[in-house]
């Protein structure tokens, strides 16, 4: 029986039916259906054995379990529905993870702030630590650390600009320890003091000189959600909004990579993800690809897993080698799998934004080319049978209505581009937290403008990709599958026109989305020489 337990809510405790893009939904609150609609949808329960141990668990989680057992600690990761088994009595410490506790990060705060009711992570989350067991463990001593992406949201910080956060850690005993940065080594030495009995600190920020070495890294022990397998943590290019360009540039070796896909793939999963905040920046020093690392990255994943996904990308990448692109489709997209996904920031259509708020976004490009940059990397995306999400950001402290405006052309220009939009609100994250949330009683009639496009071309492209999207799930699951999604997607196509929310563009502002190899002579040229 493991004294310490690692655990997160039901929203994070799931594969979401093998796609890890429909987690989204779980940032939405549960509006007209119940909430057992959207759990079947977007969070079914995840299989555990019979000591509550699930079969899959979230990457991070995975990660912060091995540093624990290598550490010679007593430590598992424990499904939500099973705390019951481990408190009160037996579970001395409890961490807990998650992507976004509260609800505050973007998709959350959007969707929330539109619709004006709790996003289901946030209900889920406050409901796993109002579990009577949960509460009388704490009562009797039990410690409890947060971590994760989203620690800071239960920060000091936060507690102090948000009275109903204060009021939840309060109602639930309080929260020992919160923890931000990478834990991976840390996490031993404040589990030691709980465990020890000794004072903790109320809340640790984690330097990027804390973050621990590729060797310093535990592989996990056991199956991720979805074959989510690390390649790689940090970011070089900067953007003041985004908190992971703070951590440096570490690339995992591939006999560390392989460890992992070997876990993933022993456990029967055949659908993966490759993690970085730039997959095509594998093994590179700078933000140039190296297709002698990348395609050789490739082909390990392949040889493990049917469908291989990315987590992210960036544009800038894409084109500064966009013959690489072709090459990497050779290698996945063969036997079973026809297409793949990955998250892609694009953030605004503004050049004058991109120089304020993220000029290493467009490197080595000029601002002046984003748009541009934009246009033709979907056309790049979609000619190598890539599907992704697109964010933009809306309320970025500088952003004027003429960057709005620049924003909706270039959602115009993408308006057949498949993929899926999705603007959301400022969050205070990265060099900005001095800043304040974007919220709904602030958006301006061209935010409103930009929104519905984006929410008027996501239910035209939603349906055009169910086909591929469900490709690997053949048969009457499938069908079933595709036909519950359709009925969503034409259910908030209903819901959309009864509120005047569907917004298409005017049909001569309209252009065709040409990849930049169908016309090499056109590829704007780097303001830096491309090795």
């Amino acid at each position: 029986m493991p004294e310490v337990v690692i655990t997160s809510d039901w929203t994070m405790m799931s594969d979401h039916n093998g796609k890890e893009f429909l987690g989204f939904g779980t940032t939405t609150p549960a509006m007209v259906l119940p909430e057992a609609a959207y759990r079947r949808l977007f969070f079914p329960p995840m299989k555990t054995d019979e000591a509550g141990f699930p079969v899959m668990a979230s990457y991070g989680m995975r990660k912060i379990e091995a540093a624990l057992i290598d550490g010679g600690f007593d430590a598992r990761i424990v499904h939500p529905s099973h705390l019951d088994l481990y408190m009160p009595g037996k579970a001395k410490v409890l961490l807990i993870s998650g992507h976004d506790y509260l609800g505050l990060n973007p998709p959350s705060t959007t969707f929330a702030g539109i619709m004006k009711k709790e996003p289901l992570n946030r209900v889920n989350f406050m409901r796993m630590l109002r579990q009577p067991h949960v509460v009388e463990a704490r009562r009797q001593g039990m410690k409890i650390i947060a971590g994760g992406p989203c620690a800071w949201q239960l920060s000091p910080a936060t507690r102090s600009k948000l009275t109903w956060v204060d009021d939840f850690v309060k109602e639930i005993g309080g929260v020992d320890t919160v923890v931000e940065g990478e834990a991976d080594l840390y996490v031993r030495e404040i589990v030691a003091k709980a465990l020890k009995g000794e004072p903790l600190p109320e809340h640790v920020i984690l330097s990027p000189r804390d973050a621990p070495a590729v060797e310093q890294i535990s592989s996990m022990r056991y199956a991720s959600i979805n074959g989510l397998t690390e390649i790689g943590r940090g970011c070089c290019r900067g953007c003041s909004f985004c908190s992971v360009t703070q951590r440096p540039t570490r690339w995992y070796p591939l006999e560390k990579i392989e460890e992992e896909l070997k876990i993933n793939a022993a456990a029967g999963i055949t659908d993966g993800l490759l993690h970085s905040d730039d997959v095509m920046f594998y093994g590179s020093p700078n933000i140039m690809p190296r297709e002698e690392k990348l395609l050789p990255l490739m082909s390990l994943a392949k040889k493990y897993y049917e469908h291989v996904g990315w987590s992210h990308v960036a544009v800038a990448t894409l084109m500064t080698k966009p013959n690489l692109l072709p090459k990497i489709h050779d290698i996945l997209c063969t036997g079973t799998q026809s297409w793949w996904g990955v998250e892609i920031g694009m953030e605004t259509g503004s050049p004058r934004l991109i120089t304020k708020a993220m000029p290493g976004k467009v490197a080595p490009f000029r601002a002046s080319q984003w748009p541009e940059l934009v246009v033709q990397a979907a056309g790049l995306l979609n000619d190598n049978s890539v599907f992704p999400a697109c964010t933009f950001i809306v309320g970025l402290p500088q952003e004027t209505e003429e960057d709005v405006i620049r924003t909706i052309d270039l959602f115009d220009d993408l308006w057949d581009f498949k993929a899926i939009l999705v603007p959301m609100f400022f969050v205070p994250l990265g060099h900005l937290t001095s800043k304040d949330w974007f919220k709904r009683d602030m958006v301006s009639d061209r935010q409103k403008e930009l929104m519905t496009r984006a929410l008027t071309h996501g239910i035209r492209q939603s349906r055009a990709l169910l086909d591929v999207f469900f490709e690997n799930r053949p048969g009457f699951s499938g069908k079933i599958y595709k036909t519950a999604f359709t009925g969503f997607i034409d259910f908030i196509n209903f819901v959309a026109k009864q509120k005047g929310l569907i917004n298409e563009p005017k049909l001569e502002k309209r252009t065709p989305i040409e990849s930049p190899l169908r016309h090499p002579e056109q590829i704007p040229l780097p303001t830096i020489p491309v090795r």
